[in-house]
C-alpha cells in the first residue's frame, strides 16, 4: 500500500507520518487542529474496503474500545468514516511498543513484573465488561514516555455474550500464531477469557527470554505446537531465570483453560510473588538435570554425587534399564552397616498417648536420644522372621507393598505383625507404588504390563475372594508417558499422581475413575510422590532439587517447606497432626538416609532413624507407627520395617526378596 494519505486530511485530522502497518490496519501520526494535539489514527487498508468481514471487524473495534475506560487501555478519541475510509482516532504514545522494548534489550525482571501487572489489570477490566481481546501480543501493548503499558488493538475482540452467535471470522483462526491459545486452534472449542491469559503468559516468556516459546517459519507448525508440544520452560532458554518464576509462567501456559489462572490478576500476583522470592545466589542448574530423563515411579539411578539417589524396580544392580519402568526415589550409593535407633521425647497431642512426638530437634543437627530402647530388630542375615513386638495399631492392621521375589515386582499383603503374607498381583510387567483407597476396598498402583507405567486400580474383594472377579483390574491412565506415584484424596474421589507426559515429571490429579485429568504443578524440575493433607486442601511432594513442596489442590504457587543440605524425598502427611514424614540424607554418612518428620507449625524437624538406608515412610492410620523400606544390612536388599513412633521400637516384617513402597490399610 502506498502512503498516499500523508499530508492529506481525513475528517478533521491532518495525516503527517506513517507509524506502522499491521495485517488489518495502518496507523499514522496525525494532527487535530481543533484540539491542538497530536493523535494516532488507524485506518483500514484500501484493499480490504470491499471485504465485509474486515469492515465489520474494524467497526467493531471502534465501538469496543470506546466502551472501555481504564488507566492501562489506550483511549479512543473519535471514530468515523471519510471518503469511504473508516478510521479510529486514539491517543498517541511516543514510547513505542512492548515489542520494541523486547527487541532493543530485555527488560529487568522488576520491569517485566510491573508491565505484566498493568496489562493484567486492563485485561481483567475488559473481561469484566464481557470483552475478549483475542490478539494480545507485544506489538499491541504501547508504552508512554514513563514506561507505562497501554493495551491496544481490540480489532478482533469479541463480546463474550455474543461469542456463539457472532460469525465475523468464519472458520478461520483469528490472532497471531505465536500467541494463540490451543483452544483457538482446535475445532469446536469454546473461546473464553483464558485465551488472553495464555497470551499474557507467552508475552512474559518473551520478555524473560527474548523469544516466544513456539516459533517456526511455517505458521501452521506454530499453531500445532501450541496444541501438541509440551509446555515450555523459560529456564531451558535461560538457566538464570528462577524456578519460582518459571513455574508460574508454565502454569499460565497450560494446554487447557481449566489448568491456567482464572484471572490475569491472579497470574500477575503470583508472578510478583515469585519474583520477590528470587535468590540469584542459588544455582538450580547444579541440582537439576540439564534435560528431562526417564524417571517413572520415583526417578532413576544416579551416581553418588547426584542430590537424589534412585533405584529401579529391577532391584539388584541399582542402575537404569532402558525401556523398563524405574522405581522409587531410593539409593544409588553404598552405605555402611549400622544399627541405631534415635529415641525422642514423647509429646501427647490431642490428649492421645499414641499421638505424634514434639518436634524439638532442628534439622541442622542429629538429635540425641533421651529414652533407652526396650527392643530393637535383629540384623542377623539368618533370621527368619522376628516375633511381633509392637503394640497393636488401632485399625489399619495390614500393609500392601511391592516385592521382587521371582521375576518382576508384584504386590503383596502382610499383617502388621508380619503374619499372613499373600501375593495379590502377577502381571508380565512391574507392579509397584501401591496406594490403598480411604475406604479400604481398592488399591491403586503402577503397572508396566504394556511397556509403559500406567495407573491401575484393583478391587481387594476380588483378590481375596476364593472365586475371584472378572475385570478386577481397571486401567485409569493409558498413554506413552510414565504415570507413577498414585495417592488417594482423603474422601476417595480423586487420585494425585506424577507424570512426564508434558516433559518433566509434574503433579497431576484425576477423578477416581480416571477422568478429568488436570496438571497441578508447572516448573522445570521433576515433581514426584504426592501425598494429600488430611483435609484434602493441599498436596506435599518432593522435587528433583532435593526439597519438599506444598501446593494447594486448587492450584497456585508451591511453597518450599524443607531446605536442608541433603536430599529430602518421599513425603507422607500425618493423618492426625500437622506433621509430614519424609526421607533425607541430611547429616547422614555417605550412602545413608534416615526418616525425618517436620512440624509445619514450627518448621522444626526431627530425625527418627539412623545408621541405615531408610526410604519411603508412610504413617499408619492412627498416626502411631511409620512403615518404611530399609536396607539395614547394607545388602542392596530392602525389607519393610515398622517404627513405633512413641517408643522408637522397630520391627522388620519381611526377610526375603526386595521389598519397597509400603502403604497401610485404612482403619475400618
Amino acid at each position: 500500500m502506498s502512503d498516499d494519505l500523508i499530508d492529506k486530511s481525513l475528517g478533521q485530522y491532518q495525516i503527517r507520518v506513517l507509524l506502522g502497518r499491521g495485517g488489518m490496519s495502518t496507523v499514522y501520526l496525525a494532527y487535530q487542529p481543533s484540539m491542538d494535539r497530536t493523535v494516532a489514527i488507524k485506518i483500514l487498508p484500501r484493499e480490504f474496503l470491499h471485504d465485509k468481514t474486515f469492515l465489520a471487524r474494524f467497526e467493531q473495534e471502534g465501538r469496543t474500545i470506546a466502551k472501555l475506560e481504564h488507566l492501562h487501555i489506550l483511549p479512543v478519541y473519535d471514530f468515523g468514516e471519510d471518503d469511504g475510509i473508516p478510521y479510529i482516532v486514539m491517543r498517541y504514545l511516543a514510547g513505542g511498543t512492548l515489542a520494541d522494548l523486547i527487541f532493543g534489550r530485555l527488560p529487568p525482571l522488576a520491569t517485566t513484573v510491573r508491565l505484566i501487572a498493568q496489562v493484567a489489570d486492563a485485561l481483567d477490566y475488559a473481561h469484566g465488561a464481557g470483552i475478549i481481546h483475542r490478539d494480545l501480543k507485544p506489538s499491541n501493548v504501547l508504552l508512554d514516555n514513563s514506561g507505562n503499558a497501554y493495551l491496544a488493538d481490540f480489532g478482533i475482540a469479541r463480546v463474550v455474550q455474543a461469542a456463539q452467535s457472532a460469525n465475523l471470522t468464519g472458520s478461520r483462526v483469528i490472532g497471531t500464531p505465536p500467541y494463540i491459545a490451543p483452544e483457538m486452534v482446535k475445532k469446536d472449542q469454546k473461546i473464553t477469557t483464558s485465551v488472553d491469559i495464555y497470551a499474557l503468559g507467552i508475552i512474559t516468556f518473551e520478555m524473560l527470554t527474548g523469544r516466544a516459546p513456539f516459533h517456526d517459519e511455517d505458521p501452521m507448525k506454530v499453531l500445532m505446537a501450541h496444541v501438541l508440544e509440551p509446555v515450555p520452560s523459560a529456564r531451558a532458554v535461560d538457566p538464570k531465570i528462577s524456578p519460582e518464576v518459571d513455574e508460574v509462567v508454565m502454569r499460565c501456559l497450560a494446554k487447557t483453560p481449566q489448568q491456567r489462572y482464572k484471572t490475569a490478576a491472579d497470574y500477575a500476583a503470583d508472578l510478583a510473588r515469585a519474583a520477590t522470592a528470587v535468590q540469584r545466589s542459588q544455582s538450580a542448574a547444579s541440582t537439576t538435570p540439564a534435560k528431562p530423563v526417564d524417571i517413572p515411579s520415583r526417578l532413576r539411578s544416579q551416581s553418588q554425587s547426584a542430590p537424589i539417589p534412585m533405584y529401579t524396580p529391577s532391584g539388584e544392580a541399582f542402575q537404569s534399564e532402558k525401556g523398563r519402568p524405574f522405581w522409587l526415589f531410593v539409593l544409588a550409593a553404598i552405605g555402611a552397616l549400622g544399627l541405631g535407633i534415635v529415641l525422642i521425647i514423647l509429646a501427647i497431642l490431642g490428649g492421645e498417648a499414641s499421638g505424634l512426638l514434639g518436634m524439638v530437634f532442628p534439622s541442622t543437627g542429629t538429635p540425641t536420644p533421651t529414652v533407652t530402647p526396650t527392643q530393637s530388630i535383629s540384623t542377623s542375615p539368618t533370621q527368619t522372621r522376628p516375633t511381633a513386638i509392637l503394640s497393636s495399631p488401632s485399625g489399619g492392621n495390614r500393609l500392601v507393598f511391592a516385592s521382587k521375589r521371582e521375576g518382576d515386582y508384584d504386590l503383596y499383603l502382610i499383617d502388621s505383625d508380619g503374619e499372613n503374607l499373600r501375593q495379590i498381583t502377577e502381571s508380565p510387567g512391574e507392579d509397584y507404588d501401591p496406594a490403598w483407597s480411604p475406604d479400604g476396598t481398592r488399591i491403586a498402583y503402577v503397572s508396566s504390563a504394556d511397556g509403559h507405567s500406567n495407573i491401575v486400580v484393583i478391587h481387594i474383594a476380588c483378590i481375596l475372594s476364593s472365586e475371584g472377579c472378572d475385570s478386577s483390574v481397571r486401567k485409569l491412565t493409558d498413554n506413552a508417558a510414565e504415570d507413577v506415584g498414585p495417592a488417594w484424596s482423603p474422601d476417595g474421589t480423586q487420585i494425585a499422581f506424577a507424570s512426564n507426559r508434558d516433559g518433566n515429571y509434574q503433579i497431576y490429579t484425576m477423578t477416581a475413575d480416571g477422568q478429568e485429568q488436570h496438571r497441578l504443578t508447572y516448573n522445570s524440575r521433576h515433581d514426584l510422590s504426592p501425598s494429600w493433607s488430611p483435609d484434602g486442601k493441599q498436596i506435599v511432594y518432593h522435587a528433583s532439587d532435593g526439597h519438599l513442596y506444598v501446593i494447594n489442590t486448587a492450584g497456585g504457587t508451591p511453597q518450599k517447606i524443607t531446605g536442608s543440605d541433603g536430599a529430602d524425598n518421599w513425603p507422607d502427611w500425618s493423618p492426625k497432626a500437622n506433621h509430614i514424614a519424609y526421607t533425607s540424607t541430611a547429616d547422614q554418612s555417605s550412602g545413608q538416609r534416615a526418616i525425618f518428620t517436620i512440624d509445619l507449625a514450627s518448621n522444626l524437624t526431627t530425625q527418627l532413624t539412623t545408621g541405615s538406608r531408610d526410604d519411603d515412610p508412610v504413617w499408619s492410620p492412627d498416626g502411631a507407627h511409620i512403615a518404611f523400606a530399609s536396607d539395614r544390612e547394607s545388602t542392596n536388599r530392602f525389607d519393610i520395617v515398622v517404627l513405633e513412633v512413641a517408643s522408637g521400637i522397630l520391627e522388620r516384617l519381611t526377610t526375603e526378596g526386595n521389598n519397597v513402597a509400603p502403604d497401610w490399610q485404612p482403619q475400618s
